[in-house]
């Protein structure tokens, strides 16, 4: 079977997708289950400052984090079961989680590392 990454960078991309993608989930989608913002320690982060600088509505920057956090989540399981179509997904969330914060975005940098490098070509494919 042709899967359009190597086997050990769907490890690391699982990997990758936990922390930032359930994490994102959560957070961009607490608003829409409880009414309020999600803020941690009383902190709203930095996406979501310079959102509501920029003068956006609160549940916009909330909306793209919980989708981010979906797009990752939805693209490992397509990358494990070789379907090339979901490489489109995974970079998305992985290029999208850049703008979530420090933790979130050097996950994304090792998931694109994974997308882009370690890539399955017919050499690396048995006979």
């Amino acid at each position: 079977m042709k899967r359009p990454v190597r086997p050990v960078a769907l490890v690391i991309l699982t990997l990758c997708a936990l922390y930032p993608g359930l994490a994102a989930v959560f957070q961009g989608f607490y608003p829409w289950v409880t009414g309020q913002e999600f803020a941690l320690v009383g902190q709203t982060g930095a996406f979501m400052t310079t959102a509501a600088k920029l003068g956006m509505p609160i549940w916009l920057p909330s909306l793209f984090k919980g989708f981010v956090g979906l797009a990752f989540l939805g693209a490992v399981p397509g990358l494990w079961a070789g379907d090339g179509r979901a490489v489109p997904l995974a970079f998305l969330g992985a290029l999208g989680s850049l703008l979530l914060g420090p933790g979130p975005a050097v996950m994304g940098i090792v998931a694109l590392i994974c997308l882009t490098v370690f890539r399955e070509t017919s050499q690396h494919q048995p006979a």
